[in-house]
Order: structure tokens, then C-alpha cells, then sequence
């Protein structure tokens, strides 16, 4: 009789453990979805999220959230992009860039990974964010959240034939500095690069 009663409770404690393991994997987030990722974003932040893509941007070996949105002040107006991580089963802020020249209205925002850097990173470009009729600015970063590194390019362009690109001064890496000027050089043969 004792051995039932234990049978029957070593059967209830199994089908209770499987019943609280289905409910813990409910509640993890598909982050290869999209959709997901962008509504986790726009929840955590609390604002319209323009861009937003899961990866493993840090250290840390679960993936996180980059959500990218749109900055308007008073006198302050650009983009900035914000650290989602998992913290005890919820996603919180861990890390905001400063606001960045630009917009995120046709431009383009990737994930990349270059060979010489750890992990994944955000590569944004203005693409057509020109102001004025004389000439215009591209801009464009990338931005490694590990390090909390910002690498940017500015290229300038006005009436004459020459387009100037202007690296930030931590552009050291022979691969980074490539990878910027490679970009714009398609576009513009004679680049000089400051």
C-alpha cells in the first residue's frame, strides 16, 4: 500500500515538473521573430521604434535587442539607438547611444560582423539624407555595443567635383577604415578621405 501512495507521487511530481517546463518555455520570446522583437522594443522604451533586430551584440552569451529610434527636442533632433538584454526574464535598458546625425526615414540598418571585431555590431548609413541645394551630408556609422565603441564617416559633397569623407579619429582598424571608405568610393572615385 506505502508503495502506490509513493508511485502515485512520484507520478504527480512528474507531471507537475513537465507542466512547469512548458510554462517556462512559453514565456521565452521567439527573437527570430520580427514582429516580436519590435513590440518587446516598443514596450520596454515606451516610444515608436523605428528599427529593431536581436543578435549578440555583448559579452554576455544570450542574445539582445538593438532598437533604433527617432530623437525630437527643442533644439536636439537626430537618431539614437538603444541596448535591450535580458535581466531575470525581462528585457531593460542597458545602454543608449548620445543622439547621432540622421534619420531613420530611407536609410539603411544592418547587423554586420567584420573579422577583426568580437560579435555583431549596427551598421547604419543617411543613405539620401541630404540638406540644402548646394551639396548634402551622408552619415554613417558603426556601432559596437560591446565596447560601446561609435565608429563613424561623414561624407561631405558640395558644388565642386570632390566629396570629402571625414573618419572619426577611433577609425584605427585597417578593416574598419576599408570597409568605410570601399563604401563611398563606389560612388565617388576621386573620395578624399580626411
Amino acid at each position: 500500500m506505502l508503495s502506490i501512495k509513493k508511485y502515485k507521487l512520484f507520478f504527480l511530481f512528474i507531471i507537475l515538473f513537465l507542466f512547469s517546463c512548458g510554462k517556462k518555455e512559453d514565456k521565452i520570446p521567439n527573437l527570430d521573430d520580427p514582429a516580436t522583437v519590435k513590440n518587446i522594443a516598443n514596450k520596454v522604451l515606451a516610444t515608436n521604434v523605428k528599427f529593431s533586430t536581436s543578435g549578440n551584440f555583448t559579452f554576455n552569451k544570450y542574445s539582445s535587442i538593438v532598437a533604433g529610434t527617432e530623437v525630437t527636442g527643442k533644439d536636439t533632433w537626430g537618431i539614437s539607438f538603444n541596448l535591450l538584454e535580458d535581466k531575470d526574464g525581462e528585457f531593460k535598458p542597458v545602454y543608449k547611444t548620445g543622439v547621432l546625425e540622421g534619420s531613420l526615414d530611407k536609410c539603411l540598418v544592418d547587423k554586420i560582423k567584420l573579422s577583426s571585431f568580437g560579435g555583431e555590431m549596427i551598421y547604419y548609413n543617411s543613405k539620401d539624407y541630404f540638406i540644402g541645394s548646394g551639396g548634402g551630408d551622408v552619415y554613417s556609422y558603426i556601432i559596437d555595443f560591446r565596447t560601446k565603441e561609435i565608429y563613424s564617416a561623414h561624407l561631405t559633397t558640395g558644388r565642386s567635383a570632390y566629396a570629402s569623407l571625414i573618419l572619426s579619429d577611433n577609425v584605427e582598424d585597417k578593416l574598419l577604415r576599408q570597409f568605410f571608405i570601399s563604401y563611398f568610393k563606389k560612388d565617388y572615385p576621386s573620395l578624399r578621405v580626411m
